[in-house]
C-alpha cells in the first residue's frame, strides 16, 4: 500500500514538474483573468508607437476583459514586459533593427516581448498580425472586428514573427477599404492617401476650360484640328505649365508619395509634326508621353511620379527609359477573367508588355480589375484566380498592385474578395485555400457549408460551360453559360439552404442575403431577354398581345429596397444608381407591347450577326423586347457593308409600315447605317422595292442613344419581306477617337404593321 502511494505521489510530482516546465516555456500576457504583463513605450513616443500600444491594449482587453497598463518604464511588478518601439530593442538587445519598408518583427527574448517595425506603419502592422495570428481575432469587413473570449493569453518562449512585404503598394478597392482600421489591420493602402494626383491627370494639370480657347495649340491635333482630347506633349509651353503646376502642388502637399502624369481616358493623342516625329522614333505615342513625364520628373528628383501604360501607351518605347523616380502603371483591362493572367490567351498582350517594360524599368505597378463594372453584384466567379494573378505579377517584378473593385458600393462577394486580395497582396505566396476556409467559416457561420458549395458550383459552371468572364459583361450574356436557367435554379437552392442554416441570426443572414441579392439582380436582368418565357417579365394574352406581369414593379421595388439596406448603392459604373435602375424598368414596363406582323417569324440573315453578341439569336428582332442603350442587351451587331434580313411568311401578307431601332454608341464603335430598303416577293426570287429610308449619319452623339426609324411601305402582297441595310464601314467625319477597330452597327426590334 505504501509502495502504491509512493508511486502515485511520484506520478503527481512529475506531472506538476511537467506543467511547471511548460509554463516556464511561455510568456503569460494574461493568466486566469490576471495581467502578467505590461506595455512599455518611450517617454516621448511617436504617434505610431502610441497608436500601436493603444491598439494592443484595446484588443487584449476585448479578448480577456483585462486592461494592461501602458507605461514609459517597467514597473518591476510584472513578470513580463511588451516593449513597443525600435529603441528598446537596440538598447536592451544591442542590435540594430534591420527591417525594410513596412516590415515588422515580434520576438521573445529572455521572457520579454519586443515589437519593432520598419519605415511606414510596420510597427502597427506587427501589432495587428499578433492580434490575429496569435490571439485569434479577425477583421472580416468594415464592421467591428470579431474577437474570441479567453481568460488567458500566452506567447511561446521562443516566439518570433518577422515579415517584410513583397509589394510596396497594395490596394483592394472595395467597401471595406473605407474603414481605417480595416486598412491598417490588412496592411492596405488607398490611392487617396498616397497620391497627390491620381489617374488620368492631364486635364487636372492643364484644364481645357482655362486654356483651350486662348491656346488651342496646347492640346492634341487630331484629324487635322486641335481638340481638347489630350495634350500636345512636345509643346514647350505645356511642359513649363506642368512643371509650375507640380511646383505648387508639391508645396501644398509635401507628404504625397506619388504624383500621376497620365493621359485622359480613351481619346485621340496628338499627331502634330513634333509629336509624330517622336512617336515614329519610339514606336508609338508612349514615346512622347514618357519623354514628357521624364522632363517633369527630372525637375523634382526627390518626388515619385507615375504614368499609365494603358490603351495607346501600353507598349514600351524603343529608346527612352523611365527615370529612377518614375513608376509605370500597366493595365490588365483587355484580359478576360475566366483564366489566370499567366495562361489566359487574352492576357498575352499584357504579359508581353510587362516583360518589355520590365527590361527598361524596375519600377512597375499594375492596375488590375476584379469586378464586373457593368453589373457589380452579378455573380463573377474569378475567385480561384486571385492568388495566381497576384503571384504572377509579383514573380515578374511588379512592385505594386491596384486591385480595382467596385469602390464604395457592394459587388459580388465583396467582403470575401477584399479579404482574400488583402492577404495575398501582403504575402503573394500564401495558401489561398487556407485563408478562404478560415474566412468562410468565420464570416458565414453555419451557412458556410452551403456557401462553399455555391462558390464551387459557380466555378465549376464557369469551367464546364467555357464561359468568358468579361469585366464589361452582364447576366444576359452569361445566361448562355454559367448563369443558365438550370444553374440559376441550383444556385438559388444552395443560397436558400444557407439562409435556413442561419435563420434567427441577423448578422449571418444579412451576409447570406447579400449573395441572394446578386442572384436576384441576375434574374431580373435576364428577364429582359426572356420576354413571355416563364422567367420573363411579360405575359401573353390569348389574343397574342403581350402584357407586363402585374406584380413585376413590386418585385423591382423590393429588390431596390434590399439593395439600399445592403449598401449596394450603385449597380454599375455608369448610370448605375438605384433610382436610375428603377427609371429604366419603368420605361421598359410602360412602353406599348403591340402585336407585329413579324411576330413568330424566324428571319434569315445574310451575312449573319456577330457571334460574340448573340442576344436572342434569330428571334431577337421580333421578340417584342427592345434593346436599351447598352449594346450587349438585346442588340444584334454587324460589321458587314451590306446586310439582308429576310422574313418568310406562312401565307401571303401585306405590310403598311415598318419600324426599326439602331444604336449610336461611338465609345463602343457603333454607328448608324447609311440607309434601309424594304422589298417584297412572292417566290423569294424576284423582289419589288416597297420602301426606302436614308439616315443622317452626321448625327453627333456623345453618349449612347437609341435611334428609331419608321416609314410607310407601298402596299404589296407577298410571302417574303426583305430588309436591306447599307453600311459604309467608314467612321463619320466627326468621330475623334482611335480608329484601330472596325466600325459596327447594331439593330434591334423590327416591327411591321399589317395593312388593312
Amino acid at each position: 500500500m505504501k509502495d502504491a502511494n509512493y508511486k502515485l505521489n511520484l506520478f503527481v510530482l512529475v506531472g506538476l514538474l511537467f506543467i511547471s516546465s511548460c509554463m516556464a516555456q511561455q510568456v503569460d500576457i494574461v493568466r486566469d483573468k490576471k495581467a502578467e504583463t505590461e506595455i512599455v513605450i518611450s517617454s516621448r513616443p511617436s504617434n505610431l508607437e502610441r497608436k500601436a500600444a493603444l491598439v494592443l491594449q484595446e484588443y487584449i482587453k476585448r479578448i480577456t476583459g483585462v486592461p494592461l497598463a501602458i507605461l514609459s518604464n517597467p514597473s518591476g511588478t510584472k513578470k513580463h514586459v511588451v516593449y513597443i518601439g525600435n529603441n528598446f530593442y537596440q538598447q536592451r538587445i544591442g542590435k540594430k533593427v534591420g527591417l525594410g519598408n513596412e516590415g515588422f518583427e515580434i520576438s521573445v527574448r529572455d521572457g520579454q516581448v519586443y515589437l519593432t517595425g520598419g519605415s511606414g506603419k510596420g510597427l502597427l502592422y506587427g501589432v495587428y498580425e499578433l492580434i490575429e495570428k496569435q490571439f485569434g481575432a479577425r477583421k472580416y469587413d468594415q464592421g467591428p472586428a470579431w474577437v474570441p473570449r479567453r481568460s488567458s493569453l500566452t506567447l511561446p518562449q521562443d516566439f518570433n514573427l518577422r515579415f517584410e512585404p513583397a509589394l510596396r503598394y497594395r490596394e483592394s478597392y472595395y467597401p471595406a477599404s473605407a474603414d481605417a482600421e480595416y486598412l491598417d489591420w490588412h496592411h492596405l493602402h488607398r490611392f487617396e492617401d498616397l497620391w497627390g494626383l491620381w489617374g488620368h491627370s492631364f486635364f487636372k494639370i492643364i484644364p481645357p476650360e482655362d486654356y483651350f480657347q486662348q491656346h488651342p495649340e496646347y492640346f492634341a491635333l487630331t484629324n487635322g484640328k486641335r481638340s481638347a482630347t489630350q495634350l500636345c506633349l512636345t509643346n514647350p509651353d505645356v511642359q513649363k505649365i506642368a512643371i509650375n503646376y507640380f511646383r505648387r502642388a508639391i508645396a501644398d502637399n509635401p507628404d504625397a508619395v506619388y504624383w500621376s502624369i497620365a493621359p485622359m481616358d480613351g481619346k485621340g493623342y496628338c499627331t502634330c509634326d513634333r509629336c509624330t516625329k517622336v512617336d515614329q522614333e519610339e514606336g508609338g505615342p508612349q514615346g512622347t508621353l514618357l519623354r514628357f513625364v521624364n522632363r517633369i520628373a527630372a525637375q523634382f528628383p526627390e518626388q515619385n511620379f507615375t504614368t499609365l501604360a494603358y490603351g495607346y501607351t501600353a507598349e514600351a518605347p524603343k529608346i527612352t527609359r523611365p527615370l529612377d523616380n518614375v513608376y509605370v502603371l500597366l493595365s490588365t483591362i483587355d484580359a478576360t477573367r475566366e483564366r489566370g493572367l499567366a495562361v489566359n490567351p487574352t492576357a498575352a498582350p499584357f504579359r508581353r508588355q510587362l516583360n518589355d517594360w520590365s527590361k527598361i524599368s524596375s519600377h512597375i505597378f499594375v492596375w488590375d480589375y476584379t469586378t464586373q463594372f457593368t453589373a457589380y453584384i452579378n455573380p463573377f466567379p474569378m475567385y480561384d484566380h486571385y492568388q495566381s494573378n497576384i503571384a504572377y505579377m509579383y514573380q515578374n517584378g511588379v512592385k505594386g498592385i491596384f486591385e480595382h473593385g467596385p469602390g464604395h458600393t457592394q459587388a459580388d462577394m465583396s467582403a470575401y474578395a477584399s479579404y482574400l486580395q488583402a492577404k495575398i497582396l501582403w504575402n503573394p505566396e500564401l495558401d489561398q485555400a487556407e485563408v478562404e476556409e478560415d474566412f468562410l467559416d468565420g464570416y458565414y457561420g453555419a451557412a458556410s457549408k452551403d456557401i462553399k458549395k455555391y462558390l464551387k458550383q459557380l466555378i465549376d459552371a464557369r469551367k464546364t460551360s467555357r464561359s468568358t468572364l468579361d469585366i464589361y459583361g452582364n447576366p444576359i450574356l452569361s445566361r448562355h453559360g454559367y448563369l443558365s436557367l438550370e444553374k440559376m435554379r441550383l444556385f438559388k437552392e444552395l443560397v436558400n439552404n444557407a439562409q435556413k442554416a442561419v435563420a434567427g441570426d441577423p448578422k449571418f443572414i444579412s451576409r447570406v442575403k447579400l449573395i441572394a441579392l446578386g442572384l436576384e439582380y441576375a434574374a431580373l436582368e435576364q428577364s429582359k431577354a426572356y420576354g413571355d418565357h416563364p422567367f420573363g417579365f411579360l405575359n401573353r394574352k390569348a389574343s397574342g398581345e403581350w402584357m407586363v406581369n402585374p406584380n413585376w414593379m413590386t418585385r423591382i421595388d423590393e429588390f431596390l429596397d434590399h439593395a439600399l439596406r445592403s449598401g449596394a448603392i450603385e449597380l454599375a459604373e455608369t448610370d448605375g444608381s438605384l433610382e436610375q435602375y428603377r427609371q429604366q424598368w419603368l420605361t421598359l414596363l410602360n412602353k406599348p407591347y403591340l402585336p407585329s406582323l413579324l411576330q413568330g417569324i424566324h428571319p434569315q440573315f445574310k451575312p449573319s450577326f456577330l457571334e460574340d453578341f448573340p442576344a436572342n439569336g434569330k428571334t431577337t428582332l421580333n421578340d417584342g423586347l427592345s434593346g436599351t442603350t447598352d449594346y450587349s442587351y438585346n442588340w444584334l451587331l454587324f460589321d458587314s457593308k451590306d446586310v439582308e434580313i429576310n422574313f418568310p411568311f406562312p401565307n401571303e401578307t401585306m405590310a403598311s409600315q415598318i419600324q426599326l431601332n439602331f444604336l449610336l454608341d461611338p465609345a463602343h464603335y457603333l454607328f448608324l447605317p447609311d440607309g434601309i430598303a424594304v422589298e417584297s416577293s412572292e417566290d423569294n426570287i424576284s423582289y419589288v422595292n416597297i420602301g426606302k429610308y436614308k439616315i443622317d449619319t452626321g448625327l453627333i452623339a456623345e453618349g449612347p442613344i437609341c435611334y428609331p426609324v419608321s416609314f410607310d411601305l407601298k402596299q404589296q402582297k407577298g410571302r417574303f419581306l426583305k430588309v436591306k441595310i447599307t453600311f459604309s464601314q467608314e467612321f463619320p467625319h466627326w468621330f475623334e477617337g482611335s480608329k484601330h477597330r472596325k466600325p459596327l452597327f447594331a439593330i434591334d426590334e423590327i416591327h411591321a404593321d399589317q395593312a388593312d
